[in-house]
């Protein structure tokens, strides 16, 4: 038989990793400037296939994994046309830099590439 107290202990372990979690996502809705820069560009030629490639430099002092991107598809106008999202490859380093590819543009569109989420991994020193 169980103590009372045993699935109140679980219930409120659960509720910290909720709350730890919803701490990491709340910052990757938001990361600013300070915390991730984006670099890209246009990736062609006979040995690889087209698309888009780039990095993404943490400039934060934590560790970061799952990184998710989201791309925003411009027109001539800069009008939002649709939307694609992908993934880091790997874990992210605290002043690393992380490799990513995305698929190709059409010749008339450029891109907007956000962070749209991430995993805080562990905090590291400078």
């Amino acid at each position: 038989m169980r103590p009372a107290h045993q699935p109140r202990a679980l219930t409120l372990a659960s509720y910290l990793l909720i709350l730890v979690f919803s701490a990491g996502t709340a910052h990757a809705q938001n990361p600013g400037a300070q915390s991730f820069q984006v670099e890209w560009q246009m990736r062609s030629g006979e040995h690889f296939r087209p698309g888009i490639e780039g990095y993404i430099y943490n400039h934060s002092s934590y560790r970061v994994g799952n990184v998710r991107l989201k791309v925003e598809v411009l027109d001539a106008t800069n009008r939002v046309i649709r939307e694609q999202f992908g993934w880091v490859y790997g874990a992210i380093d605290a002043g690393g830099r992380g490799y990513f590819t995305l698929k190709p543009l059409r010749p008339d569109e450029t891109c907007r590439i956000t962070v749209e989420s991430f995993d805080l991994l562990s905090r590291q020193s400078p």
